[in-house]
């Protein structure tokens, strides 16, 4: 099984985009994926259908926290991939990790070993992040085997991506499992200047951690979002392009890590 952390301090970089059709790239394959979308604004629980009026603190990270099963909090969604749910009550979440054992560091760890018992629930785990650095990243990160991070080709993106290298170091003291960082180049213009040089300086820095596959800038993954649709299920201009793109990803991780 592979936990994958999405995760960046900047914000707007598309993080929720690549987890929400990461996870639904992954079901195509007919593995079975969880999202665990861990920042308060709820944007994949929203994107994957899900409704602040049907959706309780206690179904959230919160429920973990407060000892609930993962399959206690869960529901299934239309793009094939099971989600425990946001909801804005996350806000909370630092202050109550601040006061709970070993700070909170061992939460999701620990429920995704329960969830394993007596075998395996899911073949792939996806934690989508808010863009902060902090317990919640820390927590994450502590049951993560690979952290994935989006980047835009932007000064402050790149800066954002050297503090989430000093973070994932930190976590590889307590977590022997996780992997390390990979980078993809995502929101791209292939033909712009700026952008070419922005991942040159990505190629001179990063070159071990940058995946092959970059996700280009499409109204179709604009478009998918507004209609809480992953790109698998939209059918509007371009979108069979990205669906491959996304393809070609997850078979890049599958290769990376070894399988599922």
């Amino acid at each position: 099984m592979q936990v994958y952390a999405l995760a960046l301090e900047k914000g707007g970089v598309g993080k929720t985009c690549l987890a929400v059709n990461l996870a639904a790239a992954f079901a195509r394959l007919s593995l079975r994926v969880l999202l665990i979308d861990l920042d308060a604004q709820s944007h994949a629980t929203h994107w994957l259908g899900g409704t602040g009026a049907t959706i309780r603190p206690e179904d959230s990270f919160l429920g973990l926290l407060n000892g609930r099963s993962i399959l206690d909090c869960v529901r299934e969604t239309e793009e094939g991939v099971t989600l425990l749910p946001a909801h804005p009550a996350l806000a909370s979440v630092p202050v109550q990790l601040a006061s709970a054992p070993n700070s909170g560091l061992f939460v999701l760890q620990d429920a995704i070993a329960r969830v394993n018992q007596p075998q395996p629930q899911f073949d792939i785990i996806i934690f989508d992040l808010a863009p902060a650095r902090g317990p919640v990243l820390a927590t994450a990160l502590a049951a993560a085997t690979r952290c994935i991070a989006p980047v835009q080709p932007e000064d402050l993106v790149l800066r954002a991506l050297q503090a989430l290298m000093d973070s994932v170091s930190q976590a590889q003291r307590v977590n022997p499992k996780l992997q390390g960082v990979s980078i993809v180049r995502n929101r791209y213009a292939a033909r712009s200047a700026g952008d070419q040089v922005y991942d040159n300086l990505l190629r001179t820095s990063y070159q071990q951690q940058l995946l092959k596959t970059v996700i280009p800038v499409r109204a179709a993954l604009r478009d998918s979002a507004g209609l809480q649709q992953s790109i698998f299920r939209y059918n509007g201009p371009d979108a069979n392009e990205v669906r491959n793109l996304f393809l070609d990803l997850v078979d890049e991780l599958i290769t990376l890590d070894g399988g599922s």
